[in-house]
């Protein structure tokens, strides 16, 4: 079995209640599309899709355990150590680079690691596509990935002319 797949099983496992789980779906969702995206930029700029993945699945995972998302990146860093060693998940320092790219995936304005941008501009992508929104300190990660991507979001008249308007 994929380490993927053993990650997403745990995650589903994770919360029992199928009530809280309906609650907390569209975080769910949001680690999946994230995973996704990131394995797909991750083989795209040479970086290990592997670890692109996993950070994807995890990069909330506090917020998906607990409900609340303040200080969710360095709250989910721990954690992602935690969930990564107890499942065997690739080696302490792969562990550690996935946990690292989680803690810093909130930080959109600076340039860290190639894992940390892809994480970053995955987790862009996923907002927007999946939910059409996009948070202010995100526009210039979306402007570098049409650019580098050579895609125009047909919804971003839409947000851009939100943000203008703001």
């Amino acid at each position: 079995m994929e380490k993927s797949e053993i990650l997403q099983q745990w995650i589903e496992a994770a919360i029992p209640d199928p009530f809280l789980f309906q609650q907390r779906r569209a975080v769910y969702t949001h680690l999946l599309g994230t995973a996704h995206f990131a394995a797909m930029l991750a083989m795209k700029r040479s970086v290990d899709s592997e670890a692109a993945e996993l950070a994807g699945l995890l990069h909330d995972i506090s917020t998906y355990l607990t409900g609340e998302h303040e200080d969710h990146a360095r709250k989910g860093a721990a954690l992602t150590l935690r969930i990564l060693s107890d499942l065997q998940l690739g080696t302490p320092q792969q562990q550690e680079q996935i946990a690292l790219a989680v803690q810093r995936h909130s930080d959109k304005e600076h340039i860290q690691t190639p894992l940390d941008e892809v994480l970053k501009d995955a987790d862009v992508l996923d907002h927007v596509f999946n939910y059409k929104m996009l948070i202010r300190r995100e526009i210039p990660r979306l402007h570098a990935l049409e650019q580098e991507l050579g895609l125009t979001f047909p919804f971003w008249d839409q947000l851009q002319e939100k943000y203008e308007n703001a």
